[in-house]
Formats: structure tokens, C-alpha cells, sequence
């Protein structure tokens, strides 16, 4: 176990028992004030680092018993042995490890190990399966909903079908009644205690992520890399917790079923009121793989649908009026659709029902928008003539603040708490919502009037002036690039819908395209015969499934996506 890091091991050895200030990791020890200048000064420990007793005690415990010592020999840790995965002292080579091979120096192994690949690896990981985790806890939530919407509409049948007959059946109402809220809460309990485990699961992965922060900021590195091992074993369970939440019979998608009696119409032939059953279907889910080689996860790999099947069919036509230049459009979660008139700079905002609700005056054009739903939240980017992204309040119609860029921002997408978008002249960029940490993720010199769309760990952004549609990852590493002149020209807004299928506005076509998800093949899926004169951007829900095209001038369309 590590030294006691609340005495002062130099105090302490004197027979001093006095409280230590800061942790010295090399030396293995902590240190009181007087002995920690002593400790600065000398010239054998005054290249050491120390950190502070209040930030050292932060590490998880398990880490705090790592010590830079072997517990057999005390002696310090020299060698790291990858056979039997563990560090050596000189005596530990010399009686246990003298036939091993994979001997390396301790120095080098733990160089660098909080910016390794293996950290790297792990910190994803978490991230990602807390995104699983959350999922799945939302299939079951919405699950819940659905038992309790359909057991409200069944509950309205049966009531209906009451009405039709007397008091004879008021017996067997009954008895059909409990059996309903029966089947609800017995499906509601296997339901909910699998949403305790799911919580459960994901507080342990916050945990596990909390600690790799504290290791990250305050263990040694010898501590980092040996807590690496255990926090890795962790992962792995964690992952097969995941697998077994997923095999899980409770996990399949459970519903509610009525059938009328058609005896019940006679009152002489009728002995029940009916049945209520539950019907069970595959779940929905689909979480993401780490593609590590250390960490590989078996899941359900996301089938996408043809193209060949979707099927469009026009829900409503929409009339902008004064609108002449539009630049940027979307359907908020709750149906009502904005767009972005470009030429006056205003923000149209749109009921459901395409009744109009309001304008937003900005003093710049307003190219493209991005609807964050948590902050119920709009980032509208000004365009040519400004180099700036508004960020609007959509419930008092305000500008919040407004995000500076070093030139002239078009098409703009959300990832998370980050903004993506594309910059004249630069590339594709991330800027964080509150307007800090502006990186380049994709650097080249891009035309004017580029959009951009995020799914996944995916970025797609269409390029006007070579007619193409090209996808990165969200790194910025090129995964494929797509031109088809005949079909595809001078492409705008862009879109992705849930099977990883891109839309994309061909402006000089008048049509919509739809690209596969490889890249590799498309279709055009909707053209002037459905009303598209220079189409300049789009927009698909994902939660309706709708696609809202736009043209340039006046008037855009509402399709549902089947």
C-alpha cells in the first residue's frame, strides 16, 4: 500500500508527527511545508513534481494505493514486464523474470501515457457507452410511454364498445379491465427494473469517467498507466453489462393488444368481454462500436433501407411570401419549421400547420440555422458581408450573444454542445455553443454557400463549384467523395436521415438527390414535377420523419419520408 500521504514521511521518520501539504509521487511520500522547501532545494529532488494534499486525495483509491515501490523487494520499479503484465524491480528480473523477453524500461513504457493511444481508447469508450447506456434507458422510457398511450386508446375502445351494450356485460367489463392494467403493470415492472439497472450501469461509467479525469490531472504516471489496467478490466465489464442489458428478454419492445369480441354484439352468445395480450418485437436499439483492436464490442450492426424503397409523398405546400432569398430551413422536434431569408436577414419562424408566427431582424444576412433543442436555442450564420454566428433565444425571439469567426460562416450544423460549420476559405470548423475553442477540423480552401451535416461520428458538406457531396469523419479524415454531374449540380443544403441515407438540394437540376450511405450510388427522389424550382436547402426530422425542401424563391415543401 502507498505511504501514508496525510503525515510527513520525513516528520514521520524523525518521530514528528506532523500533517503533510503537498505529495511528492518519486519520492513516495508526502511532505509538510518546511520539508517540502528542504525537498525543492536539494539537489536530488528539486526536479521533482508536487502536487498539493487536497488535489492528490482526489484520485480514486485504488489509485492512491499504487506505490512507485515493489512491496517485496522495496525497491524502486524498473522494468515493466509484458508477459506477465506487471512492473519489476531489479531484484523482481533477477528471481522471477530472468527467462522473460518483453522486458521493457519503466521510464520509457510510461512515457507520454496520458495523451497514449490506449488512454485515448478508453476515454472514448466511456464516452461511448454512456451514449449506449442512454439509448437504451431511452427505449424503455419511450416504451413506458407507449404501454401507457396504448392502454389509454385500448381503455377508449373498450368504453366505446360498452356504450353499444347493457348492463349485462358490466361483469366481464370489469374482468377484461383488470386484465388490461394487469398485463400494463406487470410490463411497467420488468420495464422499470430494468431502467434501475440500466441507471445503475451508467452511474458506475460516469464514475469510472470522473476518475479518469482526477488520474489524468493528478496521478504520477507509473500511477496512470498501472490504474490504465484496472480502468480497462472495468470498461470490458461494462461493456459485457451493456451486452447482457441488450439480451435481456425485458428488452424486447412490448405493446398492447385488443380484440373485440364480435360475440360480445350478442348479449345470449357472449361469455368475455374480450382479450388483452402483449405483443413483443425486436428492439430498437442500435449502439455504437469502438473500433480498437483491444476493445472490440459485439453489437447489432444498423441496417440501412434502399434508396430503391423510400418514398416521398408531399404533406404540404408551403407559401414564404415576401421571403426572396432563402438560405437555410428547419423542422424543430415540435413541427413548427424556420427559414432564413437571406437578402433581408430575418428568421421566419412557421406553426405546424404553416400559419406564420414570427420574424427575427438581424442586422446581417442569415444564411443557415441550427436548432439546439436543450437550450431551446437558434445559431444562425450571417453569410457573405459578415463574419458572425447569432445565437437566438427562441423563446423571447433575442440574440443571446454572438459568436466572432475570422470569416464568412455558411452552412452550420450541431454535434453535442459543439457547432459545426463551414468558413469561407478555411474549412469545416468546430466551435464550441458558448462561443470558445474554435478548431479546424477539415482545412481547405472552401467556395462560398457550402453546407454541412452531422450524424454520428460523421460530417458531410457539399461543395458548389466542383459539384460534389464529400464525408468525413469527425475527425477529419476523408471517408469518400461522390460526383455525378448528370444527377448532381451545384449541390447546397444537406441533409441525413436515420439509416445514414444523404439528401442533398441540386440546385442547378431543380431536384432532390439521395446518396447511400458508402457514397458509392443515388437517386434523384424528388424534381420539378413536385414543384422544386432551384431548390436551395433542406432539412430532414428524424423524430417524424419529414423532409422540408426549400427553394430559393418563396416557396418550400413538407414530405413525408417512407
Amino acid at each position: 500500500m502507498a505511504s501514508n500521504w496525510t503525515v510527513c514521511g520525513v516528520c514521520n521518520f524523525r518521530n514528528i508527527n506532523t500533517a503533510s501539504e503537498v505529495w511528492c509521487s518519486e519520492c513516495d511520500e508526502g511532505l509538510c511545508g518546511e520539508c517540502r522547501e528542504h525537498h525543492g532545494a536539494s539537489k536530488s529532488t528539486r526536479s521533482h513534481d508536487t502536487i498539493s494534499i487536497t488535489e492528490y486525495q482526489k484520485l480514486p483509491t485504488n489509485v492512491l494505493e499504487i506505490t512507485q515501490t515493489c512491496q517485496k523487494h522495496k525497491e524502486h520499479y524498473q522494468t515493466f514486464c509484458k508477459k506477465h503484465d506487471c512492473p519489476c524491480c531489479r531484484r523482481c528480473v533477477i528471481e522471477t523474470h530472468n527467462d522473460c523477453n518483453d522486458l521493457t524500461a519503466i521510464e520509457d513504457i510510461v512515457k507520454n501515457v496520458k495523451s497514449s493511444n490506449a488512454w485515448l481508447e478508453v476515454e472514448q469508450m466511456l464516452v461511448q457507452m454512456l451514449k449506449n447506456v442512454h439509448k437504451i434507458r431511452n427505449d424503455r422510457i419511450e416504451n413506458l410511454k407507449c404501454l401507457q398511450d396504448q392502454r389509454v386508446e385500448i381503455e377508449r375502445d373498450i368504453n366505446q364498445t360498452r356504450k353499444m351494450i347493457n348492463d349485462h356485460l358490466d361483469k366481464i367489463q370489469d374482468q377484461i379491465m383488470k386484465e388490461l392494467y394487469a398485463n400494463e403493470e406487470n410490463e411497467s415492472k420488468k420495464i422499470k427494473l430494468l431502467l434501475c439497472e440500466i441507471e445503475d450501469i451508467e452511474k458506475r461509467i460516469s464514475d469510472l469517467q470522473g476518475n479518469q479525469n482526477n488520474i489524468r490531472q493528478h496521478a504520477s504516471e507509473l500511477q496512470t498507466f498501472l490504474a490504465l489496467k484496472h480502468i480497462e478490466k472495468e470498461v470490458s465489464d461494462k461493456a459485457e453489462c451493456i451486452q447482457s442489458v441488450l439480451k435481456n428478454e425485458d428488452m424486447k419492445i412490448k405493446t398492447l393488444v385488443f380484440e373485440v369480441n364480435k360475440d360480445v354484439q350478442n348479449i345470449c352468445r357472449a361469455d368475455c368481454f374480450g382479450s388483452v395480450s402483449v405483443n413483443s418485437k425486436s428492439c430498437k436499439v442500435v449502439i455504437d462500436s469502438n473500433k480498437n483492436k483491444e476493445a472490440q464490442m459485439m453489437i447489432p450492426s444498423l441496417v440501412s433501407k434502399c434508396i430503391d424503397d423510400i418514398k416521398l409523398s408531399n404533406t404540404m405546400q408551403i407559401d414564404l411570401k415576401s421571403t426572396g432569398s432563402v438560405r437555410g430551413c428547419a423542422i424543430l422536434p415540435n413541427g413548427k419549421m424556420m427559414f432564413c431569408d437571406y437578402t433581408k436577414g430575418n428568421v421566419i419562424g412557421l406553426k405546424s400547420n404553416d400559419m406564420h408566427e414570427f420574424e427575427i431582424r438581424l442586422n446581417t444576412g442569415a444564411c443557415d440555422l441550427a436548432y439546439f433543442e436543450r437550450e431551446n436555442s437558434i445559431a444562425v450564420t450571417s453569410g457573405y458581408g459578415s463574419n458572425v454566428i447569432h445565437i437566438i433565444d427562441a423563446n423571447s425571439r433575442t440574440i443571446k450573444r454572438t459568436i466572432q469567426s475570422s470569416e464568412y460562416p455558411y452552412g452550420i450544423a450541431l454535434n453535442d454542445n459543439a457547432l459545426i460549420y463551414c468558413k469561407s476559405g478555411k474549412g469545416i470548423m468546430e466551435v464550441q455553443w458558448n462561443g470558445e475553442s474554435e478548431k479546424a477540423l477539415v482545412q481547405f480552401i472552401m467556395p462560398h454557400f457550402s453546407y454541412v451535416a452531422v450524424y454520428g461520428d460523421n460530417m458531410y458538406y457539399t461543395n458548389k463549384d466542383n459539384h460534389s457531396v464529400t464525408c468525413y469523419d469527425i475527425h477529419g479524415n476523408l471517408k469518400w467523395t461522390f460526383k455525378n454531374r448528370q444527377n448532381l449540380q451545384y449541390p447546397q443544403g444537406i441533409s441525413v436521415d436515420n439509416n445514414e441515407n444523404v439528401y442533398v438540394a441540386s440546385m442547378a437540376t431543380n431536384s432532390v438527390v439521395i446518396i447511400t450511405p458508402d457514397g458509392k450510388r443515388c437517386r434523384t427522389i424528388l424534381s420539378s414535377c413536385d414543384g422544386l424550382r432551384s431548390p436551395c436547402v433542406l432539412h430532414f426530422e428524424p423524430t417524424s420523419n419529414k423532409l422540408l425542401v426549400a427553394n430559393e424563391s418563396k416557396t418550400a415543401f413538407l414530405f413525408d419520408v417512407s
